[in-house]
């Protein structure tokens, strides 16, 4: 199976329970899945805690004799220069006349009120959560070696499935991993599941890669196994009986080329 995509991926950070059965158990089994998503995870608890309200902290008095200095403001008053409250005193102690300006001073709303746009500030979380996992998503896929197609199969309907149709492409990366994508056109009945094989090209053995969830799916082709010896791709329908043998009920079938 393929890697969960991005959206998915951080919604799931999120807390959304948007993972079907095939996507969960992609996620038990693939570590850079649970990694993206645990480091999501981190990045939305962060967000939503209590504790990550910004504490306002007013400015030294430098930062302000700064600000004055770029905009071609006239003298800095004594308060807002270096020293803040004792330049003030020195200049009261020797004798001027003129009080020094005094900053407005600007009241604070409680903390219940500023809290009001923390909702706002979660879902931006949200939005840059997404953000991430697609550039984070975006760097791992990108660094996979290339695929390339080196066979593929039209698959025919059996005679129970007249109205069937598939097809099968055989990919196979730079350092040598093969996989098989399995598509395939097909009303599945209820309490059925189908599965896909390799088969011999007279039936005599068959290898199964794994259960077909929906219309289309990515198996891998086990190491050592010879595309040569097992060229056809079967798609059966299987019923949920416990049996692991193929049930004799294929829905579509053809050979690789």
């Amino acid at each position: 199976m393929p890697h969960i995509d991005d959206e998915t991926l951080a919604l799931r950070a999120l807390g959304e329970d948007v993972l079907d059965p095939g996507q969960r158990l992609h996620l038990d089994d693939c570590p850079a899945c649970a990694r993206t998503v645990a480091d999501l995870a981190r990045a939305v608890d962060s967000a939503r805690s209590p504790s990550a309200a910004p504490e306002l902290v007013p400015p030294a008095p430098e930062v302000w004799s700064r600000v004055h200095r770029e905009l071609g403001l006239t003298e800095v008053p004594d308060t807002l220069a270096p020293g803040g409250a004792s330049g003030a005193s020195e200049h009261a102690d020797a004798g001027g006349d003129d009080e020094a300006p005094r900053a407005d001073v600007v009241e604070l709303a409680p903390a219940r009120e500023r809290r009001a746009w923390w909702p706002a500030l979660v879902a931006a979380c949200a939005a840059l959560v997404l953000g991430i996992a697609g550039g984070v998503l975006w760097e791992r896929r990108s660094v996979e070696p290339a695929e390339t197609t080196v066979a593929s199969a039209v698959l025919d309907p059996l005679p129970a499935w007249p109205d069937a149709s598939g097809e099968a492409v055989v990919q196979e990366t730079a350092d040598g991993r093969r996989q098989i994508v399995v598509s395939v056109d097909a009303p599945a009945p209820e309490g059925t599941y189908r599965e896909v094989w390799l088969l011999r090209a007279d039936v005599s053995g068959l290898v199964s890669l794994g259960i077909l969830e929906g219309t289309e799916g990515r198996f891998d082709v086990p190491d050592g196994l010879d595309l040569a010896a097992y060229p056809v791709v079967d798609v059966s329908e299987e019923p949920l009986d416990g049996d692991p043998a193929h049930s004799g009920d294929s829905v579509v079938r053809g050979p690789l080329a």
